[in-house]
């Protein structure tokens, strides 16, 4: 990774917000339209970056072997997990946002985000890594996170059962049937046609302008910027949503037996913004995300600068 590379491709990248914040300002984009939009990168492009990431390239994007890229996953995770509940407590988050704080440490963007960014960084070939990622974090997200804010809280009434069957319906999705279908097309080297794959690169290819003109018009939505900008604990936060938490997690994952490749993608998996899923689910539990949301945009715009930044640090850890 190049430090210049990543500071470029992240200024892109806020050039295309900009693009979306101004296209909702002018009355081209509506919120309802952006829904739309939204749905369309979550169901349709993102899978097809996914899927046609290992196109052509099956069995070379990666040198770590898939149920390695399971293991440490799942490490990742169970490590965000714990330093999640560490750091409510230290930051002495109460009811309600202590539960979607920790959420918010655990579950980042990395569809919107996150797959455009590795793409730019590292290849498209390295998507299988993130494939990979992603599945875990789907499943995780529908059993672990739901679970979390179903449990209820302190002074609230009774808690609503932790987990119930029904929670995993939403795992079968575009996106998870996407990853399962990447990991079984790099497994087994098998050759799609040619017209399907070209009709997914076409598909692919709208994935990241159009995920960042979504979290620009996201922006645009957001009534209250003041409050957005000027409260200091929603810097702290970010802070060690995008700083802290990746780099101990890199040290951590430097010291694995594990290529340098895998310590590169997972770091921006780490390094990625909160993850707009979570609002969705807060927001369906009955609960304020005003705070949610402040934290999403927030740790959006800064990540344009932190991940740079992490580039430039990544080889001193």
């Amino acid at each position: 990774m190049n430090v210049m590379t990543a500071g470029l491709q992240m200024f892109v990248m806020f050039l295309l917000i900009l693009t979306g914040y101004f296209c909702y300002k002018a009355h081209m984009i509506s919120q309802e339209n952006n829904a739309c939009l939204s749905r369309l990168v979550v169901n349709v492009f993102n899978p097809a970056m996914i899927f046609s990431s290992v196109l052509g390239n099956s069995g070379n994007g990666t040198v770590d072997s898939i149920p390695l890229l399971f293991l440490v996953s799942a490490g990742i995770f169970l490590f965000l997990i714990i330093l999640s509940k560490i750091l409510v407590r230290i930051f002495r988050e109460t009811g309600d946002q202590q539960q979607i704080t920790e959420l918010l440490y655990i579950f980042a963007n990395v569809g919107f985000v996150g797959i455009p960014v590795v793409k730019a960084l590292l290849g498209t070939d390295k998507l299988i890594y993130v494939a990979v990622f992603i599945l875990e974090y789907n499943i995780l997200v529908y059993t672990y996170g739901i679970s979390l804010l179903r449990h209820g809280s302190k002074g609230t009434d009774t808690p609503k059962a932790a987990f119930q069957l029904s929670t995993l319906k939403p795992l079968v999705n575009p996106g998870t049937i996407a990853c399962v279908a990447t990991l079984f097309i790099f497994v087994t080297d098998i050759v799609p046609p040619q017209p399907l794959s070209d009709g997914l690169q076409y598909l692919a290819n709208a994935t990241t302008p159009i995920s960042l003109i979504v979290i620009g018009v996201s922006l645009g939505i957001q009534a209250d910027l003041v409050s957005l900008f000027t409260s200091g604990k929603h810097y702290l936060f970010c802070l060690c949503k995008l700083l802290v938490i990746p780099i101990i997690g890199t040290l951590f994952l430097k010291r694995l037996p594990i290529s340098d490749v895998m310590c590169q993608v997972y770091m921006i998996m780490m390094a990625m913004p909160c993850g707009n899923l979570i609002l969705m689910l807060v927001e369906e539990s009955g609960r304020d995300g005003r705070e949610c949301s402040y934290r999403i945009i927030l740790s959006t715009l800064l990540s344009i600068l932190t991940i740079p930044i992490l580039v430039f640090l990544y080889p001193y850890l």
